[in-house]
């Protein structure tokens, strides 16, 4: 039965901008609204919400609903909540239930097929959801939601720069939680090609692949001589230390345009690059870069990482060299710093010396350890990527995060202004806008590599 006890229970109409409706008769209407509304609380979700008996009916599903037919995801149900929420959008201050920003992702109307206690059939007919979607009580609060529907193959032949390429599940949703499917993958990339493809150039790849979306399994690929297409150019390079105990590893080096389409058709959404390159017979060269890798840990935010990136650009300047800071697209921030170096281990020597430098004089702000224990408040500034063995995603590569986010090359006055971790996110169609704006702010990072001081 429809009731709204619950909801007012737990608000208080004098701390939130949410509707908090008096009590009273409940409207009447035609049981055929929805609305979906995407909420950063603790963490991002959608709440999906159904007109019915005056009352909007409401699951909270983590992932949201866009995703192939077929596919099933968990959808919390929680309480009833007033019809004038249907236009709600706000911010709900910290500390209050559901605290965060909410906003309308979809709005339509719906068709009921089914509505028991145990199962929903519903058809959406909506701006971003259109299609029958049924939900079916698991236990408690916990539903499962799956899509009905059959599961479309698109394939296509493509030219790429005179090569030809088998495009294959174009439609298929890697980003569940935006509708990013693995055609706007490759388009991000083949427009995103000209500054990206120089910072792979001469550099070992290794792919981490989403077969199935950024929801389900992934795996990283070093070895790529089984399937790649004979015109791909690889490099077969000594693994110390490899899981498998290979001795060596057919690396592809992508370094043009069709070599980055076949690999985003795989849906390697993830690129990963060491610090070094190799020349044309397959010599390991000493590093050319130096990274900073910024973590944070928790009860801290790319925000924290960024006044730590301020902090290291001071000691570099001490020492005549220069950061250039990306996001990682994910959590974190990286500064790459362009040195030549003939030990390859001096790299490591010397970022290792700077991040001890940081947490000796904050303590209580960077850890210099890897310990889990030590980090929470803090940034872990990791130095360990500058081992020779590791990689870190490369300059304008995608990230197997809920939204299409991006390693995004970031301007010094974006790093001191950075208020909120906001303000240095970006997804793939926001860095190609950015591209127009500023072009590859990265370009001169090889141009005027230091010499490292002595440590």
């Amino acid at each position: 039965m429809a009731d709204l006890h619950e909801y007012r229970r737990k608000r208080d109409a004098r701390r939130t901008p949410e509707p908090v409706p008096a009590d009273g008769p409940l409207p009447v209407g035609d049981d055929d609204v929805f609305v979906v509304q995407e909420h950063h609380a603790t963490r991002l979700h959608y709440d999906v919400r159904f007109e019915r008996d005056g009352v909007l009916v409401s699951w909270a599903v983590p992932k949201g609903l866009v995703m192939n037919p077929g596919a099933v995801r968990l959808a919390v149900h929680t309480e009833d909540h007033p019809m004038e929420y249907a236009s709600f959008e706000g911010d709900i201050p910290k500390g209050e239930y559901g605290g965060g920003h909410v906003s309308i992702w979809d709005r339509g109307t719906y068709e009921t097929h089914k509505w028991t206690d145990y199962e929903i059939d519903v058809t959406f007919h909506g701006t971003q959801l259109d299609g029958r979607y049924v939900f079916i009580h698991k236990e408690d609060k916990d539903w499962l939601v799956r899509k009905r529907g059959k599961r479309i193959n698109t394939s296509t032949m493509v030219e790429v720069e005179g090569r030809r390429l088998k495009l294959t599940n174009l439609e298929k949703i890697l980003y569940p939680a935006d509708g990013f499917t693995k055609a706007h993958v490759i388009d991000y990339y083949r427009q995103v090609a000209p500054m990206l493809l120089a910072h792979l150039a001469e550099r070992p790849v290794t792919l981490k692949r989403f077969p199935d979306g950024v929801d389900s399994q992934s795996f990283f690929e070093k070895n790529v001589s089984r399937h790649a297409p004979e015109w791909l150019r690889t490099m077969t390079l000594p693994t110390p230390g490899s899981s498998r105990g290979a001795e060596t590893l057919d690396f592809a080096m992508i370094d043009d345009l069709p070599g980055l389409v076949w690999a985003a058709n795989l849906a390697a959404l993830e690129l990963h690059v060491p610090q070094w390159t190799v020349g044309p017979r397959g010599g390991v060269r000493p590093p050319d870069l130096l990274v900073f890798d910024l973590d944070p840990g928790p009860d801290t935010t790319v925000v924290e990482c960024c006044q730590a990136a301020l902090l290291i650009r001071e000691i570099l300047a001490e020492d005549g060299l220069t950061g250039f800071p990306k996001t990682s697209g994910s959590k974190g921030l990286q500064m790459y710093v362009p040195v030549q170096v003939r030990d390859p281990e001096r790299t490591s020597e010397y970022a290792k010396a700077v991040a001890q430098r940081l947490a000796s004089a904050h303590p209580d702000r960077y850890v210099a350890v890897m310990a889990k224990a030590r980090r929470g408040g803090r940034v872990f500034v990791d130095w360990s990527q500058n081992n020779p063995a590791k990689t870190t995603i490369a300059p304008y590569s995608l990230r197997a995060r809920d939204m299409p986010t991006v390693s995004t090359p970031l301007t010094w006055r974006e790093v001191e202004r950075c208020r909120k971790p906001a303000d240095v996110t970006f997804t793939a169609p926001d860095v190609l806008a950015r591209l127009d704006k500023h072009g590859d702010l990265l370009a001169d990072l090889h141009k005027e590599p230091g010499r490292l001081p002595r440590t």
